[in-house]
């Protein structure tokens, strides 16, 4: 009596060819790489560099460019740069400071850090149609920082009818002051372009003396428009890394608070953000930290409804004259709450002139880490959605991108070196399709899939990837992305990788049988595919092969017609559960 072991095919006939280039497509700029946004109607992408602009297409080849410096200037001169009063001018790297689509006006804005931080406005469809450009408007024309070493952030969004640009920017030794503002992109009540909404439409820093602020990120969700920011104080030595946020329609900033956003973990503080991205629809808050005091660095994530809650709380006590010891107004030395009455904070969600404004608390919200690195420091995070499943891309200090699971827990389940001990860049962008990761270096953008699902060449590898995006197609025989499987919509047709799951047989009866005796035998399969009359289910045993019966979730598997003897010594006959489906796709 042979005991029989049995295994399982899925077997389809396809005519696949896989048209894949190994090769990371690249493009490589002459200087140093600033910022990088694409146009997600169109797929084009917006590259600012030191002394240029480029506009590429998604494979990255150049459409055009444009020249954008070296120029004439001194941080400390006011443009137009007169030689005769500006002696101190000499040619000056123009790093892009702010690169930022305006779609409704079909446009692009871009501010670089000369002549105290100008910019101007170009045509979308092409970068070298120089629709807007003032060099001779003065201070209120100074945007960005003139710094390259102080970021500027910005936000162009609609308020009462119009376009405009939320800018927050550090402030340099040379610069005007300003660290929040909201700037006009029309001429209007005898305002000019990139002149501020209105005259109280800005923070202006008494920090520079006794603080210096790098922003991060900004954003909006609703009615409001969020800042995040790292803050360094100097008396006493302190770095914090801040979200502010405010009403989008407050042209006087009452609505303006801003606190602490901590990361911590039992070891102490994460206190410098590094990166920040928030997933549509404003769910969640990613955010990358370090430890400024080591190559150690952590992710975040905070619930934004959480920080709404705390700041709506933080306010209530203020306005209440409740727990006031956490409260302070920007520049100012008092403490500013008072008793306001108990609903000013829901009377007035926006603030208003009677109440303090101009907000702070360093009673904000603590997150622990979801990850945590050493040895490096991540760099960039940006966040992609597939089936409901959130996956995070973070770049790193030497060179390499992660790929990392967000569910209960943060996995990272891959790691790709894209340049060796080259920083990856803070714009970490994804493509019109989603399906691929532009990556900046030093000097270089890469295009990078964000999934390499066709490279699993079985149902195990496939499983052992552990990749979100990917997913045994059963009845193809393939790995695959969900969208790309036919059958993915029916039960059991798509195992999803992180699950661990392929088609097993769990159990067979009987497990042995005489061959003077056959009979049939029944396998049970988990987990077993929906299946449909054109799907053909068969059972092999050596060169005989008998189609299959289905019953309850049991396969049937008739007895071949003949057994052979078992050889001498061996206990052991092997059976095959095939099924079969055919047709034939061509993968580009």
């Amino acid at each position: 009596m042979a005991l029989w072991i049995w295994t399982l095919s899925i077997l389809s006939c396809f005519c696949i060819t896989l048209c894949r280039n190994e090769e990371l497509k690249f493009f490589q700029s002459a200087t140093e790489l600033n910022h990088l946004t694409v146009d997600n109607d169109t797929g084009i992408i917006y590259l600012g560099v030191v002394n240029a602009l480029y506009q590429l297409t998604a494979n990255l080849d150049v459409i055009r460019s444009v020249e954008t410096g070296p120029r004439k200037d001194n941080k400390k001169c006011t443009p137009p740069i007169d030689e005769n009063q500006c002696k101190e001018a000499v040619l000056t790297d123009n790093y892009n400071k702010l690169l930022l689509l305006n779609k409704v006006d079909k446009t692009i804005v871009v501010c670089g850090s000369l002549f105290k931080g100008i910019c101007a406005i170009r045509d979308l469809g092409n970068i070298s149609n120089q629709k807007y450009y003032v060099d001779s408007s003065g201070e209120k024309s100074f945007v960005a920082s003139n710094d390259e070493n102080v970021s500027t952030v910005g936000l162009i969004t609609s308020l009462n009818n119009d376009r405009v640009l939320f800018v927050g920017k550090g402030n340099g030794p040379n610069d005007n002051g300003i660290i929040i503002s909201t700037r006009q992109l029309y001429d209007r009540d005898g305002k000019d372009i990139f002149e501020m909404y209105t005259d109280s439409a800005a923070v202006k820093s008494a920090y520079h003396s006794s603080s210096t602020q790098q922003f991060v990120a900004v954003f909006e969700d609703k009615n409001y428009v969020y800042f995040i920011f790292n803050q360094q104080e100097k008396q006493p030595v302190n770095n914090r890394t801040l979200i502010a946020r405010l009403c989008k329609d407050d042209a006087h900033y009452y609505s303006y608070f801003e606190m602490d956003l901590g990361c911590k973990d039992d070891d102490g503080a994460y206190d410098h953000c590094h990166s920040a991205y928030v997933t549509t629809p404003g769910e969640e808050l990613a955010e990358i930290n370090k430890d400024n005091g080591s190559l150690k660095s952590a992710m975040c994530v905070f619930s934004l409804r959480h920080i709404n809650e705390k700041m709506e709380k933080n306010r209530n006590d203020c306005y209440t004259k409740k727990n006031t010891s956490s409260f302070y107004k920007l520049f100012a030395a008092e403490n500013p709450c008072a008793s306001h009455g108990l609903n000013a904070s829901k009377n007035f969600p926006c603030g208003s002139e009677h109440l303090p404004y101009l907000l702070g608390s360093k009673n904000g919200v603590i997150e622990k880490p979801v990850l945590q690195k050493e040895g490096m420091n991540l760099t960039a995070v940006t966040v992609a959605v597939e089936n409901g499943h959130t996956v995070a891309f973070l770049g790193t200090s030497d060179g390499k991108i992660l790929k990392v699971f967000l569910s209960s827990t943060a996995t990272e389940y891959s790691s790709l070196t894209i340049e060796q001990n080259k920083p990856i860049k803070n714009d970490l962008v994804l493509d019109q399709t989603q399906e691929n990761l532009y990556v900046m270096t030093t000097d270089k953008v890469h295009r990078l899939p964000v999934q390499d699902c066709y490279k699993y060449s079985d149902c195990e590898k496939c499983t052992q990837a552990r990749d979100p995006y990917c997913g045994w197609c059963v009845r193809e025989g393939r790995c695959t992305k969900k969208a790309d499987c036919g059958t993915a919509d029916k039960e059991n047709h798509w195992l999803w990788s992180p699950s661990g799951t392929c088609m097993t047989i769990i159990s067979a009866d009987p497990l042995n049988m005489s061959r003077r005796a056959p009979a049939k035998v029944e396998l049970t399969v988990s987990p077993l595919p929906t299946l449909t009359e054109s799907d053909q289910v068969s059972c092999t045993f050596g060169e005989t092969v008998h189609d299959a019966q289905l019953k309850e979730g049991v396969i049937i598997c008739a007895p071949p017609d003949i057994i052979p003897p078992t050889p001498k010594g061996q206990v052991l006959v092997a059976g095959r559960v095939m099924m079969l489906k055919s047709h034939s796709q061509v993968l580009n």
